[in-house]
């Protein structure tokens, strides 16, 4: 805004004191006649002072004011508003593989799948993180980033609720997901970078090894949480009766501790809907969210308002003058 220039306010007043009309009996006013001269002479000399046109100058002298008005450039300012920005890249490295259909977790006490698990769990998680930047690599026979890194949550929210079972394939391509994963959580330089990787089978597909996966991780500094899921005990009816099974039996987990503890960071064993939302909640605490709080204020120029009624003013004054 520039109040400053409310100096030029008497400037109309000023100019119409002190600069008197011209003098038609002058030899140069013939430089200024047009056509209809004698018609302005004759509305000259008639010294119009009706009602109407004191208040066509009223109306000027109200333009006039809300034309400065307006080249001041008045502004609206709102309220302070919290702008939080987060330290951490965090990229969820999930598996879709076929494997990811047994049903040996339970939601709100009734039979779910693995991924249903994950993606109920997974979005809790997500919501927790407002602030961050968060995103998703899928996998199963090959590795996809489904969602790139972005401080967007509710979409991110949206799109995770829409994983289906074996959209990547019906294998498990640890390494390459993790390569991938490791990938986008770099594309955006910040001081934590952290990758999630959730994995119910062993590395059985992909075009990179879990050994050179692991490499490029520990060459970004990339800290590298991982998850086994799958319950150890499962019983289910077969012609003679009950029968207990081990559906995790396919679960590599020395491959999931190996790549934790190389990258620094740690592995988790998911076996119920409980320990998953534990898991999830521990890494919360061993990477707390930090936000740097600024404050931001929005701004809206007005100066179009004065300018609009400054118009509509000076066009009812012309009218009035007619």
């Amino acid at each position: 805004m520039w109040p400053w220039l409310v100096i030029i306010l008497p400037l109309a007043w000023g100019v119409r004191r002190l600069l008197k009309p011209a003098d038609s009996t002058h030899p140069a006013s013939g430089a200024i006649r047009v056509p209809f001269w004698d018609r302005l002479n004759v509305i000259k000399s008639a010294k119009i002072t009706t009602q109407a046109s004191r208040f066509s100058q009223w109306l000027c002298w109200l333009a006039w004011i809300f034309f400065v008005l307006a080249v001041m450039r008045p502004i609206w300012w709102g309220e302070p508003i919290p702008n939080q920005q987060s330290s951490h890249n965090i990229m969820l490295a999930l598996d879709v593989s076929g494997s990811m259909e047994e049903q040996d977790f339970d939601l709100n006490r009734r039979p779910a799948t693995r991924l249903q698990i994950l993606k109920a769990v997974s979005d809790e998680f997500v919501k927790s993180r407002a602030g961050d930047n968060l995103g998703i690599v899928i996998f199963g026979s090959e590795a996809y980033t489904y969602a790139p890194l972005s401080p967007d949550i509710q979409t991110l929210r949206e799109l995770l609720g829409e994983i289906g079972i074996g959209i990547a394939g019906t294998q498990t391509a640890i390494g390459e997901a993790l390569a991938l994963a490791v990938q986008g959580v770099a594309s955006v330089p910040t001081e934590s970078q952290i990758v999630i990787l959730m994995s119910d089978g062993m590395s059985n597909a992909g075009r990179v090894s879990v050994d050179e996966a692991i490499k490029l991780a520990t060459g970004q500094g990339i800290k590298v949480y991982t998850v086994g899921i799958g319950s150890d005990a499962q019983m289910i009816q077969d012609f003679f009766g009950l029968v207990q099974i081990n559906p995790s039996q396919n679960l590599d987990e020395k491959t999931l501790q190996e790549i934790a503890t190389k990258t620094g960071g740690r592995y988790f064993r998911a076996k119920s809907t409980q320990e998953l939302a534990d898991i999830y909640a521990t890494i919360n605490q061993l990477e707390p969210v930090e936000r740097e709080t600024e404050f931001i204020r929005p701004r809206k120029d007005l100066f179009f308002i004065p300018l609009l009624l400054c118009m509509i003013l000076f066009a009812f004054a012309r009218r009035g003058q007619k």
